[in-house]
């Protein structure tokens, strides 16, 4: 896999001993965001026995795939970085949920990166990682990539950094498919938001109007037949005796 390089060359991700340091001075911050990462859980599921199976976008070393796994004891969690060095702290890491967990290495800011990742996922969230790539058009690709691989009824929640603003990117949301679009929470700078993908079966508004219209242009002519039917089954009966 090709260096993975900070546009603005503000991190060098390839770099063992600055991933751990990296790391390391997130810890603080990592509890501080212990408030967050319960709030994206509640969004995700009040049952804590789910089956939830989750894909962490630029999971770094772990950090709200962690989380989300002692939260919810049944889940699984697929994490996907691009820097070698940050899977490979991620797995030691996580070492007490090995079997449930496992670390997929691709570029988001490159097209086409959802293609080495096998989904779906019933839930897909990212934390701090999506701004990093700093292109409004690449941020917004990530989010129609993202959306091919949401499971039918399933959601995406992104804890990241508004910029672009929040009524951008919830508009991109809207654009890339996803359905019931808001921030969950709001704290300035930074927020949680996210949508769902629609379930099968659902229909758009304009779309349940059409198939209405088009089950009540059906109805008025199988009512019209069914009179027809019974005319003719009347006007048989009244000509029986006279076929006798």
């Amino acid at each position: 896999m090709a260096k993975l390089i900070d546009p603005w060359g503000h991190h060098d991700w390839s770099s063992r001993k600055y991933v751990s340091e990296w790391a390391e001075s997130q810890d603080e911050r990592e509890v501080e965001r212990e408030k967050i990462f319960l709030s994206m859980a509640k969004i995700l599921s009040s049952d804590r026995q789910a089956r939830i199976h989750i894909l962490d976008l630029g999971a770094g070393y772990g950090a709200l795939a962690q989380f989300l796994l002692s939260y919810f004891s049944r889940a699984t969690a697929v994490c996907q970085d691009g820097s070698a060095e940050m899977a490979k702290l991620g797995c030691r890491r996580m070492k007490p949920f090995k079997g449930r967990f496992n670390y997929v290495l691709c570029d988001f800011s490159k097209p086409g990166w959802t293609r080495k990742i096998e989904g779906p996922f019933d839930a897909i969230v990212s934390s701090i990682a999506i701004h990093n790539v700093r292109s409004p058009e690449i941020i917004r690709s990530i989010y129609e990539e993202t959306y091919s691989l949401v499971t039918s009824g399933g959601c995406f929640l992104n804890f990241d950094r508004m910029t672009p603003s929040r009524e951008t990117q919830l508009s991109w949301l809207k654009t890339a498919g996803f359905t019931g679009v808001k921030c969950f929470w709001d704290g300035g700078r930074r927020a949680i938001i996210g949508g769902y993908k629609k379930p099968r079966g659902t229909l758009r508004h304009e779309d349940w109007q059409s198939r209405n219209q088009k089950n009540r242009s059906i109805s008025r002519k199988d009512a019209k037949v069914a009179k027809e039917k019974r005319n003719i089954v009347l006007h048989l009966a009244f000509l029986a005796p006279w076929r006798e």
